[in-house]
């Protein structure tokens, strides 16, 4: 396993003059803005190529080989790269790294083009696949096709999650017998079990880079737990001995909760220091909630008919709406850094990949594709 480094910082110098073609993507009849990438040198080849494969897989953007909306042309300077496009932009960028270049490009052309800040690409993207048949987690910089296994199972992982910093992974791991809870630290190259009590583990997620809340099950039922990684200390939350996992809000004051406390799998509200309530969610199977980066909704998957659908919920509005309905069975939805986009998978094309869609669920691109199964993945 290698440290992660999350980000390859560029110089930019930047000359505008006048605004893009600004989409309204909160509008469901906007129309992506066709883009042509144009090398001005053969040096320039791949960084537009490059290019071209990130704004693919985002849907504000149509990649086109002529007649674009936008031309951009690219060539390769002394220090760096220089685009232009016409009157609206002429943007350097200082290094010698094509993949960064590459990154820091097309984030800045999400924002004109549609208003949003983004840093999606040049993000680490860690995903749970049975790649080598079995279920381990992997890296990978968003988007690439060099994939590295950080963690290796015996038997298989069913859930993980990724510490704020990309420092540490929390993952259980079923061996034949018993769920137990690991921690991979990514820069000492360690894992190690920092739990010695009996029982199943499971659902850990990070609150803080040395907090987590799980699941543990000691025989008698399932219950919340705050647990301390460095004192290896458990602090019981809930008692009702059929919750199944638990997030904490950026607040630091709440937390969701699965729980099938009502027969099936539905999702509470609670006050850390006690108090809560189940979230009127329709249907009567709902599960694996993830939080908005501001803390202000909530995605999900509902169980409608005989599939997930994935479902955005408003903590202000308490209302919920659908995000990604009727494409195979999807699941495992996970907010990016920024709060612009959400990753999910789906067994759309018979087996489980990658995909990625934005809050509004205005497309649906494959960002993750193998001949196995890829059953989750999260943003650092």
């Amino acid at each position: 396993m290698t440290m992660i480094v999350p980000f390859i910082f560029i110089l930019l110098f930047i000359q505008e003059k006048g605004d893009l073609y600004i989409i309204d993507i909160s509008s469901p009849k906007y129309k992506p803005v066709k883009i042509q990438i144009t090398p001005k040198d053969s040096s320039s080849n791949e960084l537009s190529k490059l290019i071209s494969r990130n704004l693919g897989v985002i849907g504000y953007f149509d990649v086109v080989r002529e007649n674009g909306d936008i031309i951009i042309e690219v060539e390769r300077t002394q220090n760096g790269f220089y685009f232009s496009s016409q009157d609206f932009f002429k943007v350097e960028l200082k290094s010698d790294d094509t993949k960064a270049v590459a990154d820091s490009f097309s984030n800045y052309l999400i924002n004109k083009v549609s208003g949003i800040k983004t840093d999606i690409f040049g993000r680490k993207l860690f995903v749970l696949s049975n790649l080598d048949g079995k279920k381990e987690i992997y890296q990978l910089d968003f988007l690439s096709d060099k994939i590295e296994k950080i963690v290796s199972a015996k038997s298989f992982i069913p859930t993980f999650s990724v510490s704020p910093s990309g420092n540490k992974v929390a993952y259980t791991h079923y061996d034949g017998k018993n769920y137990r809870l690991y921690i991979a630290d990514l820069r000492t190259q360690k894992i190690f079990s920092p739990v010695i009590k009996d029982g199943m583990f499971i659902s850990p997620n990070f609150v803080s880079d040395n907090l987590l809340t799980l699941a543990w099950n000691s025989g008698n039922g399932s219950n919340i737990y705050m647990f301390d990684i460095a004192s290896r200390s458990l602090s019981r939350i809930t008692s009702g001995n059929t919750d199944i996992s638990a997030k904490m809000l950026p607040d630091g004051e709440r937390m969701i909760i699965v729980s099938g406390r009502a027969g099936l799998p539905q999702i509470y509200l609670r006050n850390v220091k006690g108090g809560e309530e189940r979230i009127a969610l329709s249907g009567r199977y709902n599960t694996s909630p993830d939080i908005s980066p501001d803390g202000k909704k909530m995605a999900f998957a509902k169980l409608e008919g005989s599939r997930m659908n994935l479902y955005i919920y408003d903590f202000e509005t308490k209302t919920e709406k659908p995000l990604v309905v009727d494409f195979g069975s999807s699941e495992n939805p996970s907010w990016s850094k920024d709060g612009n986009f959400i990753l999910f998978s789906s067994n759309r094309d018979g087996d489980y990949d990658i995909y990625i869609t934005d809050r509004f669920g205005n497309f649906i691109k494959k960002v993750f594709d193998t001949p196995k199964d890829e059953f989750q993945a999260i943003f650092r």
